[in-house]
């Protein structure tokens, strides 16, 4: 079976609303060069945030024909079916290590944050003692692929399948944030 392609959005939108059953919406575009259309002078996110006011979701056709016709557009997937935990991306990526042996977690990769992906309503439980911050509910957002500047490091479904991968409860992801917040700190004495 053919891995799939997120940097297509028309593979991207059809994986995430067909395969995980994620509502989307269609963000700002990114324009090299040129920068976020939100025309925020210095955005640090072009493409990646939603546009303003009430999520208009769309059937997949709609959201790929969107993608298709807005070139360097984000796709925002709502925080309702699970929670994201963003946390720097040094400490995401070393609990990744570690949560690797175990079971896979969904995991977004960004210039500066790892986004971790749990089981909704469980996030709250990961972040004690762990820099980082919850995104959980209808109000809440992630960025995802082919959105500019972001990209999978474990994606959401089993390749093999195209299943979806069985979200973590927070506790369990939050023991390995933990885990590794204090290696970092012992390395860093040492």
């Amino acid at each position: 079976m053919e891995p799939i392609d997120t940097r297509q959005p028309s593979a991207a939108a059809s994986a995430y609303a067909g395969i995980l059953e994620w509502p989307l919406t269609v963000g700002y575009r990114n324009r090299p060069r040129q920068g976020c259309t939100c025309q925020t002078e210095d955005c640090r996110t072009p493409g990646a945030h939603p546009v303003p006011g009430r999520p208009n979701f769309r059937s997949v056709e709609e959201i790929q024909q969107e993608l298709e016709a807005s070139p360097g557009a984000g796709l925002i997937a709502w925080t309702t079916v699970f929670d994201a935990l963003v946390v720097p991306r040094s400490l995401g990526l070393a609990a990744m290590v570690s949560l690797d042996r175990v079971a896979p977690v969904p995991c977004l990769v960004t210039e500066d944050h790892a986004v971790l992906l749990v089981l909704p309503a469980t996030g709250r439980y990961a972040l004690d003692d762990v820099p980082g911050e919850v995104r959980s509910g209808p109000d809440q957002w992630i960025a995802v692929p082919p959105t500019y500047g972001v990209r999978w490091d474990t994606t959401p479904w089993v390749e093999q399948t195209e299943s979806p991968v069985q979200l973590l409860h927070g506790r369990d992801v939050g023991r390995h944030l933990r885990e590794a917040k204090h290696a970092a700190r012992a390395g860093v004495q040492r």
